[in-house]
């Protein structure tokens, strides 16, 4: 019997970083270095302003 030869596929480096409120410095979601976002918004718990991500 032959055994087959499985490639693994090579993953790029992740590396996982917060995203902050620009105004008090609050940790909001986390995200890494992959993701793509614009016209998001999310509301601070801290200073109740909201914001938008741009990734």
């Amino acid at each position: 019997m032959r055994r087959k030869l499985v490639k693994t596929v090579k993953k790029p480096p992740v590396e996982r970083r917060w995203f902050e409120c620009p105004n008090c410095g609050t940790r909001l979601a986390i995200y890494d270095n992959t993701a793509k976002s614009s016209h998001v918004y999310i509301k601070c718990k801290t200073c109740k302003r909201e914001i938008e991500i741009r990734i």
